[in-house]
């Protein structure tokens, strides 16, 4: 095992910034000093916040540092090498310098066409790939107003496959491909009001990875430049996880394949929560799943049973052989 190793990792940010990590662990039995790491990236793709040198000092045994690093995309970025050196003495005071293995970092913002797909595979197609979430709180503006600018933002690059109210709110189904590449980018924008405030929570799915991101923060970035336009403004950023369960709530698959009648959804404390389902088919599903599931709890004890009388039986019939053969 060498003495020192080297991890690395990194996240693009609601801004679209990449913040890039590089953590060093002491594997010696001694502490090493003076532990430097000196990122090396394009400086024509990127812009780097703060110094390409951070110095993390001594570092005991088995305790991880990591130095952290903001870097602004001056672009498009698709499988561009970060690299870094890392320099430090150990309980010698002799120098060691390590090169970090490059790690690829992807910030792609797609080029994308309308996709013209039905609601049943839009779900269908939701369920599989990628997905990244994001959401912004906006003071001074209406539900009907952002849903407005959204549509703008996505016109001749999404097909609106489907709009549809809820209480305080909308919900919308975007689909669209990536020119000059087989990907899909579909979206599920949630746009609602809550305690004086418009939220907009987005969730992405594609079956490329890559181009999550971007694609997320150009339509965010476009959305605010429209937004602030107005006399409204950005309150905040919502956190993923509370992003997730609304969106989540709202398009619960059992709301949306079901037939006769549309349900009632009812939105409270931040949470969206189906509270009525209408459908004959969901309901005949259910019953039937209980049915199995009370049959099956009733057959095992008779199944355990069974299988007991059957080994007795063996038992005896085992004694029975060996007896016979006793006596011949």
């Amino acid at each position: 095992m060498p003495d020192i190793e080297i991890k690395r990792g990194y996240e693009v940010l609601p801004d679209n910034n990449v913040r890039f990590g590089i953590r060093v662990i002491n594997n010696s039995d001694f502490a090493i000093s003076d532990v430097e790491v000196i990122l090396d990236f394009t400086e024509s793709l990127f812009q780097l916040e703060g110094d390409k040198i951070q110095k993390l000092g001594n570092i005991p045994p088995s305790v991880p540092r990591t130095a952290k690093f903001i870097l602004k995309p001056l672009g498009c970025i698709h499988k561009e090498e970060i690299n870094a050196i890392i320099s430090y003495k150990d309980h010698q005071w002799k120098k060691h310098v390590e090169q970090m293995r490059p790690k690829e970092v992807h910030c792609v913002c797609p080029f994308l066409k309308e996709k013209s797909i039905k609601r049943a595979d839009f779900l269908a197609m939701s369920q599989s790939g990628f997905m990244e979430e994001r959401g912004l709180n906006f003071e001074g503006i209406r539900v009907d107003k952002l849903v407005d600018f959204l549509a703008h933002t996505c016109k001749n690059r999404l097909y609106k496959v489907d709009e549809f109210t809820i209480e305080n709110g909308k919900i919308l189904y975007l689909a669209g491909d990536a020119v000059g590449e087989k990907a899909y980018y579909l979206l599920t924008a949630v746009v609602k009001e809550y305690e004086g405030l418009t939220q907009v929570l987005l969730r992405v799915n594609s079956d490329k990875i890559h181009g999550l991101n971007g694609f997320l923060n150009e339509t965010l970035d476009n959305l605010r430049h429209l937004v602030v336009s107005t006399s409204a403004r950005e309150i905040g950023i919502i956190k993923k996880e509370q992003v997730i369960n609304i969106i989540d709530s709202v398009v619960q698959r059992s709301n949306i394949s079901m037939e006769g009648g549309t349900p009632e959804i009812k939105i409270k404390d931040s949470m969206v929560q189906r509270v009525e389902i209408k459908g004959d088919e969901e309901r005949a599903l259910r019953e039937r799943k209980a049915r199995e599931d009370a049959e099956r709890r009733e057959s095992e004890p008779q199944k355990a049973r069974q299988e007991e009388e059957h080994i007795e039986k063996k038992r005896e019939n085992l004694s029975v052989s060996e007896k016979k053969a006793g006596m011949s």
